[in-house]
């Protein structure tokens, strides 16, 4: 398969892009009307919580308020749900990953438990990042759900609309680093998803092989114990039936 690297402004995170199978993500509504079909959603045969936190953490362009099958699902089965320190994803990658850490830390001294972190896309990036960075004993556990973990490979409109943000969207940032800190910035992301993942924090990355948006090679860990394959598409992977029965046993694991 070949692809083409987007190369990025200084200190970006680069994107390679790949011909991915885009037409196939059109199907994510299938996976929404099995999901309310579903045992798993009306919470039968699954693992409950007892009220232990989860922050849940939204995807590329996509909105807390958006994750509403998921948030809701977590709640009734036992767990307390939180928001990330944002509503929607489409900041500066740093920016939301500072917030991100000061929301899990929040959460950590209010209610005196280890926080568990659920995100799709690049929201499972910036949950993997912030546990790598944040105090040992503070994060208990991080799923991600279609995410980049090491590099980013995605098909070219997702590097697109990246680069478009980044020249329409003003910057609310001064220097950093030594340069314009941009939209689409990702000096700390990128140093913390290179740092070694702690030992003590429980991970699962559930991908599905038919992505049409990111390739789905990027988003495992290469661990038979870590990685779970699922049938769907990127999008629909926060209303999958499937995906949720994994979240389900991993948070009771």
């Amino acid at each position: 398969m070949m692809t083409q690297e987007v190369l990025p402004a200084e200190c970006e995170m680069p994107i390679q892009t790949a011909p991915l199978p885009l037409s196939h993500e059109l199907l994510w509504g299938i996976e929404w009307i099995r999901l309310w079909a579903s045992n798993v959603y009306r919470g039968v045969g699954v693992p409950r919580g007892n009220g232990e936190p989860v922050i849940v953490v939204p995807g590329f362009l996509g909105s807390y308020g958006g994750l509403y099958e998921l948030r809701d699902w977590l709640a009734r089965i036992g767990y307390g749900v939180f928001d990330p320190g944002f509503e929607r994803n489409i900041d500066c990658p740093d920016t939301l990953l500072e917030r991100l850490e000061r929301r899990v830390a929040g959460v950590y001294a209010d209610g005196g438990q280890p926080v568990r972190l659920i995100g799709h896309s690049l929201g499972g990036s910036l949950a993997r990042a912030a546990a790598s960075r944040m105090a040992p004993g503070m994060v208990e556990q991080v799923i991600t759900l279609g995410s980049p973990l090491h590099h980013v490979r995605a098909h070219p409109l997702v590097a697109g609309l990246a680069r478009l943000l980044e020249d329409t969207a003003p910057s609310r940032h001064g220097p950093h680093a030594g340069h314009d800190h941009g939209e689409t910035c990702a000096c700390d992301l990128a140093d913390a998803l290179a740092l070694p993942f702690p030992a003590d924090v429980r991970r699962t990355a559930v991908f599905t092989r038919q992505d049409g948006v990111v390739d789905w090679r990027t988003c495992i860990e290469g661990d038979a114990a870590v990685d779970v394959e699922v049938d769907g598409t990127h999008v629909g992977l926060v209303v999958n039936a499937r995906a949720y029965e994994v979240i389900a046993r991993a948070l009771a694991a």
